[in-house]
């Protein structure tokens, strides 16, 4: 799929990802403290329950709703491509984001997988196979010596290491993926510079109007008898200082929660309430 193409998608799913109203802003008064702010209403609208961290990194704040669920570790599913790119970056399995995989030819339920992709593609598409080839070419002791310096949630892999963050052993939490979100957006972390800064152009944008933008990645758990987990992580460039946010989610008792839309609309809802979603100045009311 062209370039072109993926963006065109990307748009479709934006479109139809509009939440139905914005949440009221948090009204912590203490703009320097940790603020603990009510946010269910943008997942009730979803039929679902879960957590929203977000920090505001020009004063440090870190606000979250449900503090408790944003410290419990789950599964990262796919947001972990944002470190796995990292590290297959720095263990050279992966030289050139641009550089072409050659796909399997193995059918795959999502249509948009089954072709050939580079890195670049194949994270803004979630393309599973690419990254479990390129985990079993790291190795084990790939993995364990990028852990040592660089830990991501409980850096644990299991013996199928091709599929560790989607069988629940590779854990996360919400807490962790802002911390260390935070670091790559500021290059701190113990990868080189240059692959740090290939990855922050890499990552997905999903959304963007004049100066701010917003880029991340989502995340879809599926492995029964847990409950269906959904992730987005990422965080909004902007002027006056960056925002970083990590969401999960899972389907409330009783209510049916849309995973694929629902967790882009609730992370779009949080954002427009506080006023921090970018507005088209041609689209502003």
């Amino acid at each position: 799929m062209s370039p072109t193409a993926l963006t065109a998608l990307l748009l479709v799913a934006l479109a139809a990802c509009a939440p139905p109203a914005s949440v009221p802003a948090t009204t912590e008064a203490d703009v320097d403290a940790d603020a603990v702010a009510d946010w269910s209403a943008a997942f009730e609208a979803e039929g679902a329950v879960g957590t929203m961290v977000l920090l505001d990194t020009q004063t440090g704040r870190t606000t979250r709703h449900d503090p408790d669920r944003a410290a419990e570790r789950f599964s990262p599913a796919s947001t972990s491509k944002i470190y796995n790119s990292l590290v297959f970056l720095d263990r050279g399995v992966i030289s050139d984001v641009d550089s072409l995989f050659a796909w399997d030819g193995v059918e795959r339920w999502a249509e948009v997988w089954n072709r050939d992709h580079s890195l670049r593609s194949g994270l803004e598409v979630s393309a599973v196979w690419l990254f479990q080839r390129a985990a079993l070419q790291v190795g084990r002791g790939g993995y364990d010596d990028v852990f040592a310096r660089e830990p991501f949630g409980n850096s644990t892999m299991s013996d199928a290491l091709e599929t560790s963050w989607l069988d629940g052993t590779w854990r996360v939490s919400a807490d962790e993926q802002v911390a260390f979100l935070d670091r790559l957006r500021r290059g701190a972390l113990a990868f080189s510079a240059e692959d740090q800064a290939t990855v922050r152009d890499i990552l997905p944008v999903l959304a963007e109007a004049g100066e701010v933008r917003v880029k991340g990645k989502t995340g879809w758990y599926v492995r029964e008898p847990d409950p269906e987990l959904g992730w987005l992580v990422g965080w909004v460039e902007r002027p006056d200082g960056d925002l970083v946010f990590a969401m999960n989610a899972e389907q409330a008792s009783g209510a049916s929660f849309d995973i694929m839309r629902g967790r882009l609309r609730i992370v779009r809802a949080i954002l427009e309430g506080e006023g921090l979603w970018p507005v088209d100045p041609d689209e502003a009311p």
